[in-house]
């Protein structure tokens, strides 16, 4: 039982997939801990607004989105330095052809 308990931890841990690893683990942490960092900071900062849990809120709400996005780019970029993506226009095409402005031409 603790093997398969493990078994993904020790993927995600393994060399080929330790900057992944990373990157999902330091969005983890952001996403546990800036969110509500922000909800309690903009809460003491809105205090003499109506409603200051409301902006807080608003706050942490946008600060999550950010951090989704950050996260999703860097995903991106990681898309883009990977040779056989077909985002970066890779010799990938075992899976399936090429459409629109990836389809080469052949006459």
């Amino acid at each position: 039982h603790n093997k398969i308990s493990t078994m993904g931890f020790d993927l995600l841990m393994s060399p080929e997939n330790r900057e992944v690893g990373q990157k999902l683990g330091l969005a983890t942490g952001c996403m546990f801990t800036l969110p509500i960092l922000a909800f309690y900071v903009s809460q003491h900062l809105f205090r003499d607004f109506t409603e200051p849990d409301n902006w807080a809120g608003a706050v942490a709400i946008i600060t999550t989105n950010i951090i989704v996005g950050i996260y999703c780019y860097a995903a991106y970029q990681e898309d883009l330095k990977d040779p056989t993506s077909k985002l970066n226009n890779g010799d990938n095409d075992a899976d399936q052809p090429r459409v629109g402005i990836y389809k080469q031409r052949t006459d």
